[in-house]
């Protein structure tokens, strides 16, 4: 008796549980929501608006060509990401924390057609996750790209001008460092590692180097981190990556520098000298940069390269 009365009680739930499902439908917000998070006709685009408390960025098209601020060329293939990354967005799942409650920045995304607001969100990195809020949705959703897990959506939605920027080499913050590699011409070579904690530990790379006594100095290190928010050039130089290599050698190399986020970002730039002609002296502000593999050489400023390759006496304080 006891063994049917438990039995009705079962089913009788299931019914209820049922019911609830068919008229209430809790998985409605997902579906209505995730149709306003994944972009519809990116190719409508002409506008695009990333702002949060420290940067804010206009993205503007005019013909087939996107414009920063709608004056300056950017780098299509910034622009492209951005779009193809807002198209493919999804729902993974409903998050309830509060966004208030999340470390990183807040930012409001914003595609317009003409003057028409097409979509908007608040987005905000969580750790290696990251959550979307549609404009006009008390809900907050976790959100990935699929097939792409590990792809940065916090970079490619990025509201720095910088990011956008044509020629742009090497845009890594400095939180998001794992390590430095330098090689001078003079044989020295060194390395600085810092962890998920932001914590540098500085090594030498080779048997030749030592480090100075004392420590270093935190201060220049953490200004080290910070130079390579912006690397760019200025041009092709019209020169193969073969035929610099051969004509100075490692030996003729000004340095090797190689920075590694902790995303598996890498970036490897060797720097030779520069000279307009054969039997010029070598340029004081410019020099010539491999990148990579890419089998041809750039002219870089050298603005943006003599703070990289400082030696080990300037981080232990002997200026």
């Amino acid at each position: 008796m006891q063994s049917r009365r438990t039995i009705g009680m079962v089913i009788s739930a299931l019914l209820i549980v049922v019911l609830l499902l068919v008229f209430t439908d809790p998985w409605s917000t997902l579906r209505n929501d995730g149709k306003r998070i994944a972009l519809k006709d990116p190719a409508s685009i002409d506008r695009i608006i990333l702002s949060d408390m420290h940067d804010s960025t206009l993205l503007v098209r005019q013909d087939q060509t996107w414009l920063l601020f709608g004056e300056e060329a950017v780098n299509p293939v910034a622009v492209e990401n951005l779009l193809f990354a807002a198209e493919r967005l999804q729902i993974n799942s409903m998050d309830v924390i509060d966004p208030g409650s999340v470390s990183g920045t807040e930012r409001r995304i914003e595609f317009l057609k003409g003057d028409k607001m097409v979509l908007a969100y608040k987005f905000q990195a969580r750790g290696d996750q990251y959550m979307v809020t549609p404009t006009g949705s008390d809900h907050n959703f976790l959100v990935s790209i699929a097939g792409y897990s590990g792809l940065n959506l916090d970079k490619v939605f990025s509201s720095r001008a910088n990011h956008y920027r044509e020629h742009l080499l090497i845009d890594l913050l400095p939180t998001e460092i794992a390590r430095i590699e330098i090689e001078l011409a003079g044989g020295e070579a060194f390395q600085f590692i810092q962890d998920e904690n932001g914590e540098i530990l500085c090594l030498p790379s080779n048997e030749g180097t030592v480090l100075p006594a004392g420590s270093p100095d935190d201060l220049t290190i953490r200004l080290l981190f910070s130079y390579f928010t912006s690397i760019r050039y200025e041009q092709r130089a019209g020169i193969t990556a073969r035929a610099l290599t051969s004509a100075y050698g490692t030996g003729g190399r000004i340095a090797r520098i190689q920075v590694e986020s902790h995303q598996g970002e890498t970036h490897t730039l060797q720097v030779y000298p520069y000279h307009e002609d054969q039997d010029a002296e070598p340029h004081m502000f410019l020099a010539l940069v491999l990148h990579n593999n890419d089998p041809e050489a750039l002219v870089a400023n050298y603005i943006y390269l003599d703070v990289l390759m400082r030696d080990l006496s300037h981080y232990f304080g002997e200026k």
